[in-house]
């Protein structure tokens, strides 16, 4: 019997969900047949694939370095052995090897050039990896096609890594020591108190060497504390006594916003072909003890894929939402991240959504968190544009809509796996996992994960802050009751800006919200009885904390009161649109959007010169051509009327003034005022309004008031 060494990395959170799934999906193209070995290379081969799908990279590295020994020839092997040090996380070896296979057969082994420059990559060697990169692109006509667009990818990524190695992040990067870190792994670092870290480890100093599929309980990952005794120092961790399970692997601690619920993952059901299966587990504090914990159930853990990476995030009252990985059906690839609507009231967890396509690729994405200070996203990639493997990435949004996710950047991102990133509330430090070299190894110099801390050296607070108030109130008495929300603008318009916080003002308080730098923001605020408004402003070239006051005026709903459009003019005898009047239809365009169920009439009117019948056409056709323009926007024509005034409704008598004509030749500032447009709410729609909520990627109704008279 073989003696497997088994290696536990963070792959028990995505090696062992995808490793089984990648060896199918990479397989080498049929080499040509070769002469029969006496050596029983099949045998050996067998047991070593065995090895692999059973996680056992090490023994199988091994054995597949004995076969190329007896048959050195043997191109087949030579790429079973690279993939097995890809695997193992030796990117050196790794390397090594896929060169010696596109050496061995460039023809029916092409795509090892890939894999060769993704070590290369994975190395630091950027320049020479994009050049192969670009030249495999152009010249692979082999069956995975998709190695070209992840060809084009990483050799973007290339050009990244040095574009962020020149700009690094202005922080410090610390290697937590040995009473943290063991030469397995050690992976989910999270604050359990103000004087706890929460981690999950596999600790040992000695290769763990499992005879056939017995497994003992001390092999597997576990949480565990450290007390924190000052700047980087932790006591010796300890066995953890809650959530830990026997025969499963236990991490990924996060907590409810409250605290009172504390959810994780558990590993260790066997699918076919051996895969193993993840779960979401969830324990509550109940009279002064956490429970015995649950199973999430089939509607968030789907039967035979895994689901890992609990994080849970406030959105509104009554309401909280869960994000967690899975590779389960109906997703852009390998690992997505997927999140869940709580209602804390029912308890209910409502059915999973794909966090889409800005955040999920064709690969992997994991680890998801919420920074509960500034609501951005942070998580892991492989297929976004990166440095190395897995790197971390930020979005701001919420549920379903996100912004395009950046790079946060070198040196938290290496030219290795980076992971788990976690930022404290103060937001000045936090954590991360990586496997970059320096960690304290097993087996290899990046084979294994450990944990590491960074403290930013300057860090920059902002916020918004301001009140919701009757704009007819010149005492600007705050409003009570009033809702606020807080959108990212997205320069494609407000259905496209991003939700990304909410308050509602009971009290007349003011509403606050943190921002993040270099942003552009839209602040609006609604109440009964008022048409909602908003207002913009940015976070640009700020160089110190800081808030900012952005008050919110809001008009009251009167049907029948008309207001002005200013600059909203026409040239004589023309009703077709002048530039800037487009940007004053915008304004009222964005109002409608905002008041998605008031009907609104457009009136226009025109100035004394000409016939009554001619100004009331002309004043039409001016009217008309405001509403179609709101049309072509996308406002619905059963919300828009027009009407043209001609000259009854004059603001001034123009005869008047010396310099203004009575002739159709010349004209004057008193005309051009008479020339104006108007716009007033006239009505409500009947029925209910469905509309697209884009956070959600879903149809809701709006609550509809009865309808005034």
């Amino acid at each position: 019997m073989y003696r497997f060494i088994l290696i536990f990395t963070f792959s028990f959170l995505i090696f062992f969900a995808f490793a089984q799934t990648e060896m199918d999906t990479i397989q080498p193209e049929k080499p040509k047949k070769e002469k029969p070995k006496k050596f029983k290379a099949k045998k050996h081969l067998k047991a070593a694939n065995k090895m692999m799908t059973q996680g056992n990279i090490y023994a199988a590295s091994d054995l597949l370095e004995e076969i190329m020994t007896q048959t050195p020839e043997n191109v087949a092997t030579a790429f079973m052995l690279a993939e097995s040090y890809r695997i193992a996380r030796d990117y050196k070896k790794a390397e090594t090897w896929y060169s010696n296979v596109y050496e061995m057969n460039p023809v029916d082994f092409a795509q090892a050039a890939y894999w060769k420059a993704l070590m290369m990559k994975m190395n630091g060697k950027y320049n020479e990896a994009k050049k192969i990169f670009d030249d495999f692109r152009k010249s692979y006509r082999g069956a995975d096609q998709h190695l070209k667009s992840w060809a084009q990818v990483e050799a973007k990524g290339c050009d990244l890594a040095l574009q962020l190695i020149e700009n690094p992040l202005q922080l410090n990067v610390h290697h937590l020591n040995k009473n943290i870190n063991s030469a397995y792994t050690d992976i989910s670092p999270i604050l359990w108190d103000d004087t706890t870290l929460l981690f999950a480890s596999l600790p040992t100093d000695t290769v763990i060497v499992i005879d056939g599929k017995d497994v003992a309980n001390d092999y597997f990952i576990k949480f565990y504390t450290a007390t924190i005794r000052g700047k980087h120092q932790y006591s010796e961790a300890e066995v953890f006594r809650k959530f830990n399970a026997p025969g499963f692997h236990v991490a990924n601690g996060a907590f409810s916003p409250d605290r009172d619920r504390f959810y994780f993952t558990r590993c260790g059901e066997f699918k076919k072909g051996g895969k193993i299966l993840c779960s979401i587990f969830v324990s509550e504090w109940k009279e002064g003890a956490w429970s015995e914990p649950e199973n999430l159930g089939t509607k968030i853990n789907f039967p035979e894929h895994t689901t890992t990476h609990p994080f849970v995030a406030p959105l509104k009252k009554g309401t909280e939402i869960l994000y967690f990985a899975s590779d389960r059906p109906g997703g852009k690839g390998g690992l997505d991240l997927w999140y869940s609507q709580i209602n804390l009231a029912k308890k209910d967890y409502s059915e999973p959504k794909n966090l889409g396509a800005k955040i999920n690729t064709d690969r992997d994405e994991a680890t998801p968190f919420v920074d509960p200070v500034s609501g951005t996203l942070y998580f892991s990639s492989n297929g976004h544009v990166n440095m190395g493997g897995y790197d971390i990435f930020q979005s701001s949004g919420s549920a379903a809509k996100w912004t395009e996710p950046n790079n946060i950047g070198y040196p938290i991102n290496s030219s290795t796996d980076d992971m788990y990133f976690r930022i404290n509330d103060d937001g000045r430090m936090g954590y991360f996992v990586s496997n970059r070299p320096g960690i304290i190894s097993i087996r290899g110099e990046t084979c294994c994960d450990d944990i590491f801390a960074f403290e930013y050296l300057k860090v920059i607070y902002v916020a918004v802050t301001g009140i919701v108030y009757d704009e007819d109130d010149e005492s600007k008495k705050p409003l009570d009751k009033a809702r606020v929300t807080l959108s990212l603008e997205s320069g494609e318009g407000i259905l496209q800006n991003i939700q990304v916080g909410e308050d509602s003002l009971f009290g007349k308080k003011e509403y606050f919200f943190p921002l993040n730098m270099d942003k552009s923001y839209r602040v609006a605020g609604s109440l009964e009885g008022y048409l909602t408004h908003s207002e913009t402003f940015n976070t640009n070239n700020l160089t110190k904390s800081d808030t900012l006051t952005v008050d919110i005026p809001l008009r009251r709903f009167v049907l029948d009161k008309e207001y002005r459009l200013r600059n909203i003019y026409y040239d004589f005898d023309k009703w077709d649109l002048r530039p800037e009047a487009k940007l004053q239809l915008d304004t009222l365009y964005n109002l409608m959007l905002e008041n998605p169920t008031i009907i609104v009439e457009i009136g226009s009117h025109t100035d004394s010169r000409g016939s009554d019948q001619y100004n009331l056409n002309l004043s039409q056709k001016r009217a008309e051509s405001c509403v179609n323009y709101l049309i072509t926007k996308g406002i619905q024509k059963e919300r828009l009327k027009a009407k043209g005034y001609g000259e009854t409704r004059h603001l001034e008598d123009c005869r008047q003034y010396s310099d203004c004509p009575e002739d159709n030749v010349s004209d004057c500032s008193c005309h051009q005022n008479n020339r104006r447009t108007e716009f007033k709410v006239v009505g409500e729609l009947d029925a209910q309004l469905i509309y697209e909520d884009q956070r959600f990627g879903e149809e809701s109704e709006i609550e509809k008031k009865p309808k005034k008279k």
